[in-house]
Protein backbone atom coordinates (compact mmCIF):
# COMPACT_ATOMS: atom_id res chain seq x y z
CA UNK A 1 0.00 0.00 0.00
CA UNK A 2 3.51 2.31 0.29
CA UNK A 3 2.46 5.21 -1.68
CA UNK A 4 -1.13 4.20 -2.59
CA UNK A 5 -3.78 6.87 -2.03
CA UNK A 6 -6.67 5.64 0.61
CA UNK A 7 -9.85 7.69 1.02
CA UNK A 8 -11.92 6.75 4.36
CA UNK A 9 -15.28 7.29 3.25
CA UNK A 10 -18.31 7.75 5.44
CA UNK A 11 -19.84 9.52 8.55
CA UNK A 12 -17.74 11.35 11.56
CA UNK A 13 -15.85 8.35 12.41
CA UNK A 14 -14.24 8.77 8.95
CA UNK A 15 -13.68 12.55 9.38
CA UNK A 16 -11.21 14.67 9.83
CA UNK A 17 -12.62 15.97 13.72
CA UNK A 18 -10.57 12.56 14.73
CA UNK A 19 -7.27 12.80 13.23
CA UNK A 20 -6.09 9.03 14.55
CA UNK A 21 -7.36 6.83 12.05
CA UNK A 22 -5.27 8.78 9.22
CA UNK A 23 -2.32 9.17 11.02
CA UNK A 24 -1.76 5.40 11.86
CA UNK A 25 -2.84 4.12 8.62
CA UNK A 26 -0.68 6.44 7.46
CA UNK A 27 2.27 5.24 9.36
CA UNK A 28 1.34 1.24 9.24
CA UNK A 29 0.64 1.31 5.42
CA UNK A 30 3.09 4.39 4.03
CA UNK A 31 -0.44 5.17 2.14
CA UNK A 32 -1.73 8.86 1.71
CA UNK A 33 -4.41 8.83 3.90
CA UNK A 34 -7.47 11.53 3.25
CA UNK A 35 -10.20 11.24 6.07
CA UNK A 36 -13.22 12.14 3.77
CA UNK A 37 -16.32 11.28 6.16
CA UNK A 38 -19.51 13.75 6.24
CA UNK A 39 -19.98 14.12 10.40
CA UNK A 40 -23.51 13.35 11.15
CA UNK A 41 -25.02 12.15 7.59
CA UNK A 42 -26.92 8.87 7.68
CA UNK A 43 -26.02 6.69 4.41
CA UNK A 44 -28.60 7.51 2.30
CA UNK A 45 -26.94 10.64 2.66
CA UNK A 46 -23.78 9.29 1.93
CA UNK A 47 -25.33 7.19 -1.08
CA UNK A 48 -26.24 10.83 -2.94
CA UNK A 49 -24.31 11.89 -5.68
CA UNK A 50 -23.22 15.07 -3.78
CA UNK A 51 -21.56 13.69 -1.40
CA UNK A 52 -19.98 10.36 -4.08
CA UNK A 53 -18.66 13.37 -5.71
CA UNK A 54 -15.85 13.14 -3.44
CA UNK A 55 -14.64 10.27 -4.22
CA UNK A 56 -14.18 10.67 -8.04
CA UNK A 57 -12.45 14.22 -6.92
CA UNK A 58 -10.04 12.39 -4.73
CA UNK A 59 -8.73 9.60 -7.07
CA UNK A 60 -8.04 7.15 -4.67
CA UNK A 61 -6.46 3.81 -5.32
CA UNK A 62 -8.31 2.55 -2.11
CA UNK A 63 -12.09 3.12 -0.76
CA UNK A 64 -12.52 2.04 2.88
CA UNK A 65 -16.34 2.84 3.53
CA UNK A 66 -17.66 2.71 6.85
CA UNK A 67 -21.18 3.61 7.34
CA UNK A 68 -24.17 3.22 9.84
CA UNK A 69 -23.15 5.05 12.52
CA UNK A 70 -26.04 7.85 12.21
CA UNK A 71 -28.49 4.96 11.38
CA UNK A 72 -30.98 3.48 14.07
CA UNK A 73 -30.83 -0.12 12.27
CA UNK A 74 -34.41 -0.76 13.84
CA UNK A 75 -36.29 -4.02 12.37
CA UNK A 76 -38.18 -3.12 9.23
CA UNK A 77 -35.93 -0.18 8.42
CA UNK A 78 -32.69 -2.22 7.35
CA UNK A 79 -34.25 -4.18 4.93
CA UNK A 80 -32.65 -7.64 2.73
CA UNK A 81 -32.47 -8.62 -0.65
CA UNK A 82 -33.12 -12.58 0.72
CA UNK A 83 -30.24 -13.03 3.21
CA UNK A 84 -32.15 -12.50 6.60
CA UNK A 85 -35.11 -12.55 7.60
CA UNK A 86 -35.30 -8.13 7.41
CA UNK A 87 -38.04 -6.96 5.14
CA UNK A 88 -37.77 -8.15 1.79
CA UNK A 89 -36.55 -4.82 -0.38
CA UNK A 90 -35.57 -4.29 -4.24
CA UNK A 91 -32.33 -2.29 -5.62
CA UNK A 92 -32.51 1.04 -6.21
CA UNK A 93 -32.23 2.37 -9.80
CA UNK A 94 -28.19 3.76 -10.23
CA UNK A 95 -29.34 6.11 -13.07
CA UNK A 96 -30.86 8.58 -10.89
CA UNK A 97 -29.78 10.19 -7.68
CA UNK A 98 -30.38 7.81 -4.15
CA UNK A 99 -33.83 7.76 -3.22
CA UNK A 100 -34.22 4.74 -1.42
CA UNK A 101 -35.73 4.06 1.58
CA UNK A 102 -34.08 1.06 3.45
CA UNK A 103 -30.15 1.02 5.49
CA UNK A 104 -29.35 -1.92 2.92
CA UNK A 105 -30.07 -0.40 -0.10
CA UNK A 106 -28.46 2.95 0.57
CA UNK A 107 -25.06 0.37 1.28
CA UNK A 108 -25.60 -1.46 -1.98
CA UNK A 109 -26.77 1.72 -4.15
CA UNK A 110 -22.61 3.31 -3.07
CA UNK A 111 -21.03 0.02 -4.20
CA UNK A 112 -22.90 0.34 -7.68
CA UNK A 113 -22.66 4.06 -8.11
CA UNK A 114 -18.92 3.51 -7.75
CA UNK A 115 -18.51 0.75 -10.41
CA UNK A 116 -21.01 2.43 -12.89
CA UNK A 117 -18.71 5.72 -12.96
CA UNK A 118 -15.62 3.90 -13.52
CA UNK A 119 -16.62 1.48 -15.53
CA UNK A 120 -18.46 4.00 -17.88
CA UNK A 121 -15.10 6.36 -17.74
CA UNK A 122 -13.30 2.96 -18.81
CA UNK A 123 -15.45 2.49 -21.87
CA UNK A 124 -16.15 6.28 -22.35
CA UNK A 125 -11.77 6.39 -22.91
CA UNK A 126 -11.14 3.38 -24.52
CA UNK A 127 -11.19 4.08 -27.93
CA UNK A 128 -9.25 7.52 -27.43
CA UNK A 129 -5.22 7.39 -27.72
CA UNK A 130 -5.21 10.97 -25.80
CA UNK A 131 -7.66 10.11 -23.05
CA UNK A 132 -6.48 8.33 -20.25
CA UNK A 133 -9.28 6.93 -18.16
CA UNK A 134 -8.90 6.56 -14.07
CA UNK A 135 -7.85 3.05 -12.51
CA UNK A 136 -10.83 1.86 -10.81
CA UNK A 137 -10.41 1.81 -6.68
CA UNK A 138 -10.36 -1.02 -4.67
CA UNK A 139 -13.43 -0.75 -2.72
CA UNK A 140 -13.83 -2.06 0.74
CA UNK A 141 -16.42 -1.70 3.17
CA UNK A 142 -16.63 -1.96 6.92
CA UNK A 143 -19.49 -2.99 9.24
CA UNK A 144 -20.68 -0.64 11.86
CA UNK A 145 -18.28 -0.92 15.31
CA UNK A 146 -19.87 -1.48 18.05
CA UNK A 147 -21.56 1.00 19.94
CA UNK A 148 -23.34 2.35 23.45
CA UNK A 149 -25.14 5.26 23.55
CA UNK A 150 -27.60 6.35 26.11
CA UNK A 151 -29.99 3.42 27.42
CA UNK A 152 -32.06 0.30 26.61
CA UNK A 153 -34.79 2.45 25.75
CA UNK A 154 -32.85 4.48 22.99
CA UNK A 155 -33.30 2.29 19.73
CA UNK A 156 -29.31 3.57 19.29
CA UNK A 157 -28.37 1.52 22.25
CA UNK A 158 -29.72 -1.93 21.02
CA UNK A 159 -27.45 -4.66 20.38
CA UNK A 160 -29.34 -6.20 17.72
CA UNK A 161 -29.98 -2.95 15.98
CA UNK A 162 -26.43 -2.56 15.77
CA UNK A 163 -26.69 -6.64 14.65
CA UNK A 164 -28.80 -5.59 11.88
CA UNK A 165 -26.74 -3.07 10.32
CA UNK A 166 -23.62 -5.11 10.09
CA UNK A 167 -25.94 -8.21 8.82
CA UNK A 168 -26.77 -5.53 6.04
CA UNK A 169 -23.04 -4.87 4.42
CA UNK A 170 -21.98 -7.94 5.08
CA UNK A 171 -24.94 -8.97 3.01
CA UNK A 172 -24.16 -6.43 0.19
CA UNK A 173 -20.15 -7.60 0.09
CA UNK A 174 -20.64 -10.71 -0.51
CA UNK A 175 -23.45 -10.26 -3.34
CA UNK A 176 -20.76 -8.07 -4.95
CA UNK A 177 -17.52 -9.26 -4.35
CA UNK A 178 -16.31 -6.31 -2.30
CA UNK A 179 -14.09 -7.30 0.60
CA UNK A 180 -15.79 -6.77 4.24
CA UNK A 181 -14.02 -5.80 7.08
CA UNK A 182 -16.11 -6.68 9.88
CA UNK A 183 -15.15 -3.81 12.78
CA UNK A 184 -18.21 -5.44 14.61
CA UNK A 185 -16.85 -8.62 15.39
CA UNK A 186 -13.09 -7.96 15.14
CA UNK A 187 -12.98 -4.32 17.68
CA UNK A 188 -13.26 -7.17 20.59
CA UNK A 189 -13.94 -3.92 23.54
CA UNK A 190 -15.17 -4.25 26.43
CA UNK A 191 -18.45 -2.08 26.24
CA UNK A 192 -18.88 -1.93 29.84
CA UNK A 193 -16.09 0.35 30.67
CA UNK A 194 -17.09 2.98 28.01
CA UNK A 195 -19.43 6.07 28.83
CA UNK A 196 -22.86 6.49 27.87
CA UNK A 197 -22.86 8.53 24.64
CA UNK A 198 -24.52 12.20 25.28
CA UNK A 199 -25.23 14.71 22.95
CA UNK A 200 -23.78 16.92 21.79
CA UNK A 201 -20.22 15.30 21.18
CA UNK A 202 -17.57 15.88 22.63
CA UNK A 203 -14.72 15.53 20.32
CA UNK A 204 -11.95 16.76 22.92
CA UNK A 205 -12.29 15.14 26.47
CA UNK A 206 -11.61 11.37 26.56
CA UNK A 207 -13.54 9.52 28.55
CA UNK A 208 -13.77 5.60 27.68
CA UNK A 209 -10.85 3.01 27.28
CA UNK A 210 -11.28 2.54 23.53
CA UNK A 211 -14.31 5.38 22.43
CA UNK A 212 -13.94 9.18 23.29
CA UNK A 213 -17.84 8.85 24.17
CA UNK A 214 -19.49 5.18 23.78
CA UNK A 215 -19.72 6.14 19.94
CA UNK A 216 -16.53 7.35 18.33
CA UNK A 217 -13.15 5.55 18.73
CA UNK A 218 -10.47 8.03 20.99
CA UNK A 219 -6.98 7.73 19.76
CA UNK A 220 -6.67 4.18 21.38
CA UNK A 221 -9.57 3.04 19.62
CA UNK A 222 -8.26 4.11 16.07
CA UNK A 223 -4.91 2.13 16.51
CA UNK A 224 -7.18 -0.93 16.82
CA UNK A 225 -9.21 -0.38 13.83
CA UNK A 226 -5.96 1.24 11.81
CA UNK A 227 -4.11 -2.41 12.79
CA UNK A 228 -7.64 -4.29 11.83
CA UNK A 229 -7.66 -2.43 8.43
CA UNK A 230 -3.81 -3.06 7.57
CA UNK A 231 -3.96 -6.70 9.02
CA UNK A 232 -7.18 -7.67 6.37
CA UNK A 233 -5.81 -5.53 3.64
CA UNK A 234 -2.63 -7.29 3.65
CA UNK A 235 -4.19 -10.83 3.33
Amino acid sequence: MKGKRILLYGDSISSSSYPWYKSTLEELTGAEVYAGGFPGYTTSRLAQDAQLQLIYDYKPDIIICLVGGNDAGVKGEVGTFGATDEVLVEETDIARDYSGHAFIQAVSHIIRKINQHYDMDENTHSSSADSISPEKPFIVFGTTLPQKRSNRFNKFSQPDNWLRKRDAVVECCEKYKVPCIDFYTLCDWDFSKEPYYTSPTDIHTNKGIYTMDGLHPNQKGYEDMARIVYEELAL
